[in-house]
């Protein structure tokens, strides 16, 4: 095959015959992407879904331009490619390799937005490790995709093979004036293109959402777009909504206590904390539940559960039935718990190029205080990026699959790591060999798809043969709590823990509206109190860390993006994100918007039916909400981009 002759008809015929067929192959990716998933599409209509095709054309467009721009540059370089011997072949080579890097990515999120429902970003691979453990069960689950994607690359090279030499040759002598106007034509016109034509601001993902059906606005968007664009917006944007003054004033208004104050105002989180009250060195133990959606826990819903063990312990502890998880991803809730950094970034922090900043994590404050430091993940060592977060959140042990005592390949599931209850009780020994008090973080993982449960286990869970995988997983993995809580109240340690058990985010299959998406649970439960309460106050994983400083009465310098879910004198609040839009929930009430001139009210957050939308502009509680939340996102933004979360003081 003589490549050369590949690309060597009209510059101007390349371009333009190209980009068409380019522009064919994604629309087409998108109708696959439409059948694929239609069961989030069978209630939109017709004209909806033609919607959602037009408006992906600017979107097919600047994604394709960005990324051939450098076979564009090089191929329409003003001088003569046929005097530089094998030119067209390497222009060749990489115009080959660039797009089906990018096809490889589309039939790819086919498998991918079933379950995250979101386009593919650059996220997971920012936990490579992860994702190639993923690799044997990708081929056994996705078998399918990767035939559709290796059948798309032949057909893909053949094609434009074939493509390159109808289209024919050129035969007029090389013009240098000729060549640098068309250079300076088509780089113009690409620019143009690929920040989605002549307006003040580039397109954006928000562009593509039109309405409030969120799969639509998927549907819109290509994984090309969406994977680039989230590598170069790693960072969070920047809100430039409020002077200093006024944004300092507001967010001590909306999460300082009363006994905290200021130290720096170019930090506005960074404060000083007392309290009234004598130490308490109780050790902590932090459960984070995979999955663990509210709708599913009998104490929070007096309805059906699926955890009788926790409800158990909930019947003795304190409850927080309108809790919110930060984020929608194991890699988003690390953060927030441990150093109360939510996620309200494009991307996950954990990996982005900001996860270098000074933070205040919960562990570093402890070890202050004499505590010893750790964290259980039943996964392989470094599994979503933890390894590198955890030390720096001041967490000095870190346990994974590699730490676990006794292995044998019956007690690992296959997939992602130890299942629950081995390593549960595996974590429990291990805190007895460490120094009091001390604060350990167990992550689970067995209510994680495929949610795989012991085979010697299932006999226990019979009752629930008529149920799906993840509700015998979910009653697994508070089966596993119960054995924990079984070996650990014969422990020395027990008597003088404070326990709270929470989830990283609720089941995609469990998303049935705005609220449940986020409602998780949050218990603490001390054995030697009964407390028995149930509160509805609003809060979310960054109110974590300030609550813990509660319990154990810590006079201390912290940097928490939350506040203390027991101080009183606050109603609570949440800040979620379904980027591009932004979610504020507190009291009872629901505010959304995108910064777009979208913009909704429910005075109601359990129940957000469209037809409850009650935002008006006459309105004034909507625009009370509208100053919390963009107060609290532009100090959150300015905190992380800036590096001004924390600073270590001179002694």
């Amino acid at each position: 095959m003589n490549f050369e002759k590949l690309l060597h008809p009209s510059k101007e015929k390349v371009i333009i015959l190209t980009f068409i067929v380019l522009m064919f192959i994604y629309t087409l990716l998108r109708f696959v992407f439409f059948l694929v998933n239609y069961e989030f599409f069978e209630n939109v209509s017709s004209n909806e879904i033609i919607t959602a095709f037009i408006i992906g054309i600017r979107f097919d467009i600047s994604a394709i331009l960005l990324l051939n721009i450098p076979v564009i540059i090089f191929y329409l370089l003003p001088i003569n490619l046929d005097k530089i011997k094998y030119s067209y072949t390497i222009i060749f080579i990489l115009f080959c390799f660039l797009n089906l890097v990018a096809i490889t990515l589309n039939i790819a999120d086919l498998g991918y937005y079933s379950t995250i429902q979101r386009r593919l970003t650059f996220e997971p691979f920012t936990a490579v490790e992860d994702t190639i453990r993923m690799i044997p069960a990708l081929f056994q689950h996705y078998f399918h995709l990767i035939i559709a994607l290796i059948l798309s690359i032949i057909i893909f090279i053949f094609l434009f093979i074939k493509f390159f030499k109808k289209i024919g040759y050129r035969d007029s002598k090389f013009s240098y004036k000729k060549s640098i106007l068309t250079f300076i034509i088509l780089i113009i016109l690409s620019v143009i293109g690929i920040r989605g034509g002549l307006q003040l601001k580039p397109i954006r993902q928000t562009n593509a959402f039109f309405n409030d059906n969120r799969p639509l606005g998927y549907l819109a968007l290509n994984t090309t777009y969406t994977f680039f664009r989230s590598y170069f917006q790693y960072n969070l944007p920047e809100y430039n909504f409020f002077n200093k003054k006024d944004l300092l004033a507001y967010i001590q208004k909306l999460i300082y206590s009363q006994n905290e104050k200021i130290i720096d105002p170019n930090y506005v989180f960074m404060r000083e904390k007392f309290s009234e009250h004598k130490l308490s060195k109780k050790n902590i133990v932090i459960f984070i539940m995979e999955s663990w959606s509210a709708q599913y826990i009998g104490s929070i819903t007096n309805g059906k559960t699926y955890t009788p063990f926790f409800d158990s312990l909930a019947s003795n502890g304190i409850l927080f039935t309108n809790f919110f998880a930060s984020g929608q991803r194991s890699i988003e809730a690390v953060p927030a718990i441990l150093a109360s950094i939510p996620a309200v970034f494009p991307s996950s922090y954990i990996g982005s190029r900001v996860e270098t900043n000074k933070i205040r994590g919960l562990g570093s404050i402890l070890k202050e205080y004499g505590y010893t430091t750790s964290f259980h993940h039943g996964a392989l060592h470094g599994s979503m990026g933890f390894d590198g977060f955890v030390p720096s959140a001041g967490f000095d042990f870190y346990f994974s699959k590699e730490n676990f005592e006794n292995y044998s390949v019956s007690l690992d599931d296959g997939t992602w790591g130890i299942y629950d209850e081995p390593f549960f009780i595996d974590a429990a020994k291990k805190m007895n060999g460490f120094n009091q008090p001390f604060c350990s973080v167990i992550f689970s993982l067995s209510s994680h798809d495929p949610f795989k449960i012991p085979s010697y286990r299932k006999k226990l869970f019979k009752n629930l043969n008529n149920e799906n995988d993840y509700q015998l997983a979910i009653s697994y993995s508070d089966f596993a709590l119960k054995k924990f809580f079984e070996y650990a109240k014969n422990q020395s340690w027990f008597k003088n823990t404070i326990f709270i058990i929470t989830a990283d985010h609720t089941l995609y299959t469990a998303r049935n509206d705005i609220f449940s998406s986020f409602n998780v649970p949050l218990l603490i439960y001390y054995p030697n109190k009964i407390l028995n309460q149930k509160i509805s106050k609003v809060g979310s994983h960054v109110d974590i860390l300030p609550t813990i400083l509660d319990l154990l009465s810590i006079n201390t310098i912290h940097s928490s993006m939350g506040s203390s879910l027991l101080d009183n004198s606050k109603n609570g609040f949440a800040v979620t994100t379904f980027y591009p839009s932004f979610l504020i929930f507190t009291k009872t009430e629901l505010y959304v918007d995108n910064f777009d001139k979208k913009k909704q009210y429910f005075e109601n957050f359990r129940d957000t039916n469209p037809n409850n939308n009650i935002f008006s502009e006459n309105l004034i509680r909507p625009k009370e909400l509208e100053v919390m939340l963009k107060a609290y996102l532009q100090a959150v933004s300015n905190s992380v981009n800036h590096d001004l979360i924390y600073k270590e003081l001179p002694k």
